[in-house]
């Protein structure tokens, strides 16, 4: 980092102090900085760390701060060096490895300040047309770069959390109406004893606040003890994770939560009972006079919004479902079974000549190949799916298209060595791959996919032809020897770039990525390239060793991650749905008694009552599940940057999803209805 981050950010130091832009000069000091979390792992939180000393890259740093607690910037980083130590930093214009932080003046807008660098941009592609023409800078807000992924994510489940949080306050009020009538002739007491309507009122919110008070206690506890269960789900990329905690926000924000719902689900029942005539309904000893038609719509009503939300929800999650199917079955362009990747960092120090690189990888391949179960080794500077902060674009220009040097044209490029793609099962499609005698001959050749094959020689064969990198590591023309079929690099749901790959040995990277094919499972050759690692030089540090399998499922995580809460969100809109209209018909059927026994007195067969419960409870089903689909039409349009290859206006997961809540709506009528079928008409007419 450059010595000036630190103060541009406006970040303390935990411990010691961080650096600034006089300790940026090759002259000064080596010092080091500690992220929190590797004071705390790697050095147990050492209190004497200030002024211990690193060894990295065989060079020798001192620490003199810690960053504070949750502090990060683009990435997860261990330990902060200034920059003018980087091996690299002398390499040449070409160089474009930094992100670039800065802090805007105050009275500086965004669009000011792409206008300044839109200029400086163009200033530098005209005094240096090599490296510079065809590059461009975009400004987004810091926080747009962090959680600008994850943000249409939380926004979806925070709108599932809503609907939740809905359907149970119109379940538990319809409850609570329930619960009024049956009290009702209390009420009319308690008015001809003197109170007044506002009493009443506030007697029920005091209630329904209690209860949901007592819910959201009972939530928090819940949550308390679902938090290890999220952060399990959750993907590693996910922003700020380190911090999901219950804290103070937390608890006040769920107090009230829990006191509006109860305001919510309170105010219905207690403005209904408040506008009833208490006296009238006195003199009628409380029977039939809080069951009308208005408090029955009212119940009805609220069950209706309740399938609504719930087709809404269960829409969502099926939609999201069918896309990670769709995912699943998406060919990546390379073979996953039975391949294992690994790093090695090389160091500046040992390894800064590009020959001793080469040298270094070549041996290791050789003995890499020896081991028993390798089939085949290469290696990568870019592994796929690891993308996009492991993407790395160029300008390029192709002899004869004068367009193209007006105009370059970006592609994205990598560096393989001539196994790599037999390794990863890239298919070679035209001409041949890279080979020593090209690096023996000095040939500047290139490989390219199909993609930019296509998009460039559609109507012709593209080996032979000769592109020139303006702004790349090698500014000669390069001769394309081969195609390659398209690799999805940047996700399985993203549709392959144009790529061109680079001879790996032309310019050795410090931190290759190699690749192991495999003839049984690779678990078995982990610790074998360790040792051969080690064996090779000890001081060469191996990580992130995984097998392909694992890269794709951890590509695939954040949409899993979804998927699953709200799927789990769904799940629970429609078991309340269900209990919903389950309850709604129960009190019905309840109320219904004296009228039933009379219809099964005047020869109703049981079949006919069954029909005639079910009819009514199917009749709000349908309607609900007709205003969900309509709502469903609607609001799934913002699901487009989460879903892969499915319309969101899918007929086939809308009409499973009203298929389904039929069948459960149908389910939940049905029990009461038998219930209704086995009332004995001497009983029920006794009722009356």
């Amino acid at each position: 980092m450059s010595g000036d981050l630190f103060a541009t950010l406006g970040t303390p130091a935990a411990q010691g102090r961080l650096p600034g832009a006089a300790e940026d000069q090759p002259q000064a000091a080596r010092t080091a900085v500690l992220s929190y979390g590797a004071w705390q792992s790697r050095f147990g939180g050492d209190p004497q760390i200030i002024g211990k000393s690193l060894t990295l890259d065989a060079q020798g740093y001192t620490v003199v701060g810690v960053t504070p607690p949750g502090f990060r910037v683009l990435e997860e980083v261990d330990v902060f060096v200034p920059l003018a130590f980087n091996p690299m930093i002398n390499r040449g214009r070409h160089l474009r490895m930094f992100s670039v932080i800065a802090r805007l003046q105050a009275d500086a807008t965004l669009p000011q300040a792409q206008a300044e660098l839109n200029g400086v941009m163009a200033n530098l592609a005209r005094q240096y047309p090599d490296t510079n023409a065809g590059f461009r800078v975009e400004a987004a807000p810091l926080h747009e770069h962090v959680t600008g992924k994850i943000r249409t994510t939380l926004l979806l489940l925070l709108g599932a959390v809503g609907c939740v949080a809905l359907i149970a306050c119109a379940n538990v009020a319809g409850l609570s109406l329930a619960r009024a009538t049956s009290r009702y002739g209390e009420l009319a007491v308690r008015a001809a004893l003197g109170a007044s309507r506002g009493r009443i009122v506030r007697q029920l919110l005091v209630e329904s606040v209690l209860l949901a008070c007592l819910g959201g206690a009972a939530g928090l506890l819940l949550a308390s003890w679902g938090i290890d269960a999220l952060l399990a789900l959750s993907p590693d990329n996910l922003p700020r994770l380190h911090e999901v905690r219950l804290d103070r926000t937390v608890l006040a924000f769920a107090g009230m939560l829990s006191l509006a719902t109860g305001i919510a689900f309170g105010l219905i029942p207690a403005w209904r009972m408040a506008h009833v005539d208490l006296h009238a309904a006195l003199k009628e000893s409380g029977r039939g006079a809080a069951t009308g038609a208005g408090w029955q719509r009212m119940r009805n009503g609220l069950v209706i919004t309740e399938i609504a939300l719930a087709v809404v929800l269960l829409t969502g999650a099926g939609l999201l479902v069918r896309s990670l199917l769709r995912l699943h079955n998406v060919q990546p362009g390379f073979a996953t079974e039975n391949l294992v990747t690994f790093g090695v960092t090389l160091s500046g120090a040992t390894y800064g000549d590009a020959q001793r690189r080469g040298e270094f990888y070549l041996r290791l391949e050789e003995r890499l190949q020896a081991l028993p179960g390798v089939r085949a080794v290469g290696a990568t500077t870019r592994l796929p799916l690891l993308a996009p902060n492991n993407n790395i674009t160029t300008a390029m220009q192709i002899e004869g298209r004068p367009e193209t040097a007006r105009q370059p044209v970006e592609v994205d490029f990598r560096r393989a060595t001539p196994g790599y793609f037999a390794t990863m099962g890239i298919p070679q499609v035209r001409g041949r791959l890279f080979s020593l005698d090209d690096l023996r001959a000095q040939n500047s050749v290139v490989v390219i996919n199909e993609q930019l094959a296509q998009r460039y020689w559609p109507n012709e064969d593209a080996v032979g032809k000769r592109i020139q990198f303006t702004g790349g590591p090698n500014a000669a023309w390069s001769t394309i020897v081969g195609v390659v079929g398209n690799v999805r690099h940047l996700g399985l749901e993203t549709e392959p770039r144009p790529e061109v790959y680079l001879h790996y040995l032309t310019s050795p990277p410090t931190g290759p990525i190699i690749a192991l094919r495999t003839t049984n499972a690779p678990d078995a050759v982990i610790a074998a390239l360790r040792s051969e690692v080690r064996a090779l030089d000890a001081s060469v540090p191996v990580s992130t060793i995984s097998t392909m399998p694992d890269i794709v499922a951890r590509s695939l995580a954040p949409r899993r991650f979804t998927l699953s809460l709200f799927g789990a969100f769904a799940f629970v809109a429609l078991l309340l749905a269900v209990s919903g209209i389950y309850s709604v018909i129960s009190y019905a059927v309840a109320q219904r008694t004296h009228e039933l026994g009379v219809r099964m007195a005047l020869g109703a067969q049981r079949r006919d009552i069954l029909q005639l419960i079910l009819r009514q409870g199917l009749r709000l089903a349908l309607l609900g599940i007709t205003l969900g689909l309509v709502a469903a039409f609607v609001v799934t349009r913002g699901l487009r940057t989460l879903v892969y290859d499915v319309s969101t206006s899918d007929p086939l997961t809308f009409a499973g999803v009203a298929v389904l809540l039929t069948a459960v709506a149908l389910l939940a009528c049905w029990i009461p209805a038998r219930r209704a079928t086995k009332v004995d008409p001497m009983i029920a007419l006794r009722c009356a």
